[in-house]
């Protein structure tokens, strides 16, 4: 029977959105790779989870190879993230392609992903969207994806950190216009859970008024040619 790697999702924050199912697969497991051993064994310790925590790097071939052949020895491992969804623009592609490149299985343990959270709650036309996930950092580049992912017609989601959020809604300003209409979510089902909703220029004006921002951060722009179209 081959070894399992199970994809595991884990909660933005809120630990009472872990699912049944999550919470036994992470009892079960014997190895849990992740990307902070810190944050991690806080959610095992409260899982009572006796796992071994291993850090995994997606940069570092060495980790991605060191962990695929520790997985391949281990009847049931499974990868996390900080929260939400491992390989939803947050690390563990390359682990899951080594695993099934050398025979490995490959499971999905659905539950939060904070691209879908946002879109659900956004106010937006339901239906499809573009996810865009982490931007590239320089501007022109930015700028450049922005309008050729608005062509397409439909939302676009945009992970964000708090450092470089008001970099990206300039961008989003100069590629698809002052007044396009945003959703912009901040700290998701945490304590601190904020939305600020409108034209990305006020939203810009908002954030930049404040002497400091703090949080993850998940945008979702609505390209101006679409707001009253049926999508």
């Amino acid at each position: 029977m081959p070894a399992v790697l199970r994809i595991t999702a884990t909660p933005l924050g809120n630990l009472e959105d872990i699912s049944p199912r999550c919470a036994r697969v992470l009892r079960e497991a014997e190895i849990v790779f992740c990307e902070d051993t810190r944050r991690t064994l806080a959610l095992l310790r409260h899982l009572g989870s006796p796992a071994r925590v291993l850090r995994y790097n997606e940069n570092d071939d060495n980790s991605v190879s060191r962990c695929a052949a520790l997985a391949a020895r281990h009847e049931n491992t499974a990868l996390v993230c900080d929260g939400g969804t491992p390989c939803v623009s947050d690390p563990g592609w390359k682990l899951a392609a080594r695993f099934l490149a050398e025979g490995g299985k490959v499971e999905s343990v659905p539950g939060p992903c904070a691209a879908a959270a946002a879109f659900s709650a956004s106010g937006f036309p339901s239906g499809a969207f573009v996810f865009l996930g982490f931007m590239p950092r320089k501007k022109s580049k930015m700028e450049k994806m922005l309008r050729a992912a608005a062509a397409l017609g439909r939302p676009l989601i945009i992970y964000e950190s708090p450092f470089r959020v008001k970099d990206t809604l300039e961008a989003v300003i100069s590629a698809l216009g002052a007044r396009t209409r945003v959703a912009l979510a901040r700290e998701m089902t945490k304590l601190h859970e904020e939305w600020l909703r409108g034209p990305a220029e006020d939203v810009l004006k908002e954030l930049s008024s404040r002497d400091k921002i703090l949080g993850e951060i998940t945008l979702i722009a609505l390209p101006p040619r679409d707001e009253d179209a049926d999508i």
